[in-house]
């Protein structure tokens, strides 16, 4: 055979580029919609700064060509032909690793921003060796109630006579022997066990916030207690947010914690109160801190009460009740709890508080100074007030401690980057706001362009302890904080200080 007939054919107008098969066809196929897919999504989630944009989108067209020109190559080039495939494999790796993290974080955000997925518990209960142990033990029996009347609690009892035939009647007057009126809830409790421990073999139908508040003021009330049966209930709420753009305009954020574990979808008291003034211009944050005893009038009832308790009517009931008591304009809401905080602490990888006294809590020994805390420690650390002489008012300190620790985390390490998916997963369950999830993005968007540090200030709100009746407890005494004048004036103007910008 000649020379002649050994030589590659030419074609006609040169060597063309033409894939040598069909797997390498479908691998640059392959390649070409994933970086679609990966771009699509990152230009959906609107978080990535508009001078990263292009960069991102000229080194992925690069990337493309050049795997095609490898891919593509003559049938003697089969060593460019491997490198192509072995980039494909890495791109492909890479944007898939990147997808998943983009639907991750668009997922969180939807899930975050569910604000009107909230319901209320309601619980049938009965006391411990009585004759009722299960719903049908009630079918014809008298069900004692309280006359407080909310929306959920009136769907509950229609509920209720769904499933069992019951009469209701509300407590009587003298149920403790001290007179206490019908609309008081600590009536209702009383029908089972009353202060002197007396226990009585009725059925009482109450809401969960008034039976987590009947656990702390009736001595062994839980313990002598059981619940047969449990209605729950969605609680309608309206959008109370007062929107702004977050990148540009000082907003407040008010921070609820809630003191149960697990979903955040339930209604329960307000056991950390806290307003986060943010200013995206000046980077500033000012954190005020409020005692949860706080003594303040309920904005819907016009009756007196603890802050903690207007958790129990709902997180508009509670930021509404701050509106009008303090004289600012809180426009979003983050409702959060312990379980919350314990992952979100463990996520990041633990988190550096500073004590201001040392003190024993939950199994945790804390020092002055310094601590380095995992996300249990965290949560004992800012639960604690019997160690310290000003109780609730230190209480707050440490609370606000504990977020300036975890926002220094997020905005001052890699954290936020190697801890990424996994605190994403941890919040997305266990944290509820109506900032919308543009907000939210939007909010991302300005930290990634301007990767600076933010200024955190903090201050409380103080008061002086004492007992009076509350609207959620009639007149029973329950300790209450009476607001000190001063430290509420000091609030307002530091607050308006940093919305305006002001040193």
């Amino acid at each position: 055979m000649s020379t002649e007939e050994n030589k590659p054919k030419k074609h006609g107008g040169g060597m063309k580029i033409i894939p040598q098969s069909v797997p390498l066809t479908v691998l640059m196929i392959v390649v070409f919609l994933i970086e679609a897919v990966f771009l699509f999504m990152l230009e959906g989630l609107n978080i990535l700064p508009g001078k990263f944009t292009v960069p991102v989108l000229i080194v992925l067209i690069a990337v493309l060509v050049l795997i095609v020109k490898l891919l593509c190559c003559r049938k003697d080039k089969t060593k460019q032909r491997k490198v192509g495939v072995v980039i494909s494999a890495v791109v492909i790796a890479v944007m898939a690793v990147g997808i998943y993290y983009l639907y991750t974080t668009s997922s969180m955000f939807g899930r975050i921003s569910s604000e009107d997925v909230q319901t209320e518990d309601f619980y049938v209960m009965a006391i411990k060796g009585g004759s009722y142990s299960k719903l049908k033990d009630i079918d014809g029996e008298t069900v004692y109630i309280t006359s407080t009347e909310t929306d959920t609690y009136a769907e509950a009892k229609e509920e209720l006579l769904k499933e069992v035939d019951v009469d209701y009647s509300e407590a009587d007057a003298d149920t403790d022997g001290n007179g206490v009126s019908v609309s008081d809830n600590f009536a209702v409790g009383c029908m089972l066990v009353d202060e002197e421990g007396n226990k009585d073999d009725n059925v009482i139908f109450i809401s969960s916030g008034i039976y987590e508040i009947l656990c702390d003021e009736i001595s062994e009330f839980e313990d002598n207690t059981r619940i047969i049966y449990t209605i729950t209930v969605e609680v309608e709420s309206d959008d109370i947010a007062d929107r702004t753009d977050v990148t540009k305009n000082a907003f407040n954020v008010y921070i609820s914690g809630i003191d149960t574990y697990g979903g955040i979808s339930k209604v329960s008291r307000s056991d950390v109160n806290m307003i986060m003034t943010v200013n995206p211009v000046t980077k500033e944050i000012l954190l005020t801190s409020i005692p949860r005893d706080m003594y303040v009038t309920l904005h819907t009832y016009g009756a007196k009460d603890k802050l903690t308790h207007s958790g129990i009517y709902g997180v508009d009931e509670t930021v509404s009740t701050v509106e009008d008591w303090l004289g600012v304009d809180i426009n979003y809401y983050i409702r959060v709890n312990f379980t919350t905080l314990v992952d979100v602490v463990d996520a990041l990888g633990g988190i550096e508080v500073e004590s201001d006294y040392a003190f024993s809590a939950g199994g945790y020994s804390f020092v002055v100074g310094t601590n380095q805390l995992d996300g249990d420690a965290a949560l004992a650390f800012s639960r604690e007030r019997y160690s310290f002489s000003s109780g609730d008012n230190q209480r707050v300190k440490n609370q606000q401690k504990v977020i300036t620790g975890i926002i220094n985390k997020i905005t001052g390490s890699t954290a936020i980057l190697t801890k990424y998916t996994q605190l994403l997963n941890s919040v997305g369950d266990e944290m509820q706001t109506n900032l919308s999830s543009s907000d939210i993005s939007a909010l991302v968007k300005m930290q990634l362009k301007d990767l600076g540090g933010w200024t955190i200030k903090s201050i409380s709100v103080t008061g002086t302890g004492t007992y009076s009746s509350t609207y959620s407890m009639g007149s029973t005494q329950l300790y209450v904080m009476i607001p000190d004048d001063t430290s509420v004036s000091e609030a307002q103007e530091e607050i308006t200080k940093v919305m305006n910008g002001e040193d």
